[in-house]
C-alpha cells in the first residue's frame, strides 16, 4: 500500500524537474537509503499507473528515477537542459582531470567540489569561452546550483558549500565520459 505523504513528495519532486535517487546525503554526508526511491520500488506498479495517467513516463533505473514526455527515447533525451548538464558535468571532469584529483572528489562524501573548486573551473583558459558558445551566464555557481543541484544530480554536502555527484549524476556523468571515449 501507497504512503500518501511520500507519494505526494515524489511527485513534487518529479513534477518539478527532479530526479529521485536511490540514496541522498543525511546530515552527516554520508550515504543512506532515500524513502521516496524505497516507496516507489515498492509501489512501482501504482507509480507507473499514476505517471502514465498523468502523460509522462516513469523512468526507472536500479539507482535512480525521472519522468519524461511521452515517447521520447531513453537514449534521445537532448534537451536543453540536458545538453546544459552534460556541459557542466564536462568541465567538472576537465577540472578533475586536469588538476590530477582523484574522482573520489566527486563521488565520496570524505570529497566535495568547493566553492574554490568552480572559481577554478571559470579560470581555466577555455571555460568562459564554452558558455557562451552554449549560451549559457558566465556565473558558474548559479548555474550549477540552478541546473545540478537544484535537479539532484549533484548533492549539496549538508554545512560544508561543497557538492558531490548523486546516483543519477554519476550514472550521466559515466554515460557521457563512456560517449567520448569511443
Amino acid at each position: 500500500m501507497y504512503n500518501a505523504y511520500l507519494s505526494s513528495q515524489i511527485f513534487n519532486h518529479l513534477m518539478n524537474g527532479k530526479v529521485i535517487n536511490k540514496t541522498k546525503l543525511n546530515n552527516n554526508s554520508q550515504f543512506v537509503e532515500n524513502p521516496l526511491f524505497i516507496e516507489i520500488i515498492e509501489n512501482l506498479d501504482d507509480y507507473k499507473t499514476q505517471y502514465q495517467m498523468n502523460g509522462v513516463d516513469l523512468v526507472v533505473t536500479v539507482d535512480y528515477v525521472y519522468i519524461k514526455e511521452r515517447g521520447l527515447k531513453n537514449d534521445n533525451l537532448k534537451t536543453d537542459i540536458t545538453m546544459k548538464t552534460c556541459l557542466l558535468l564536462l568541465l567538472l571532469g576537465k577540472y578533475i582531470t586536469e588538476n590530477n584529483f582523484r574522482m573520489s572528489k566527486l563521488t565520496e562524501p570524505s570529497g566535495g567540489i568547493t566553492e574554490a573548486d568552480i572559481d577554478a573551473i571559470m579560470e581555466m583558459s577555455d571555460t568562459p569561452e564554452i558558455l557562451e558558445k552554449a549560451k549559457m551566464k558566465n556565473d558558474l555557481l548559479p548555474l550549477i546550483k540552478s541546473i545540478l543541484v537544484k535537479r539532484s544530480i549533484l548533492l549539496e554536502k549538508p554545512g560544508a558549500q561543497s557538492y558531490i555527484l548523486s546516483d543519477s549524476g554519476r550514472a550521466f556523468y559515466d554515460e557521457i565520459i563512456k560517449s567520448y571515449q569511443s
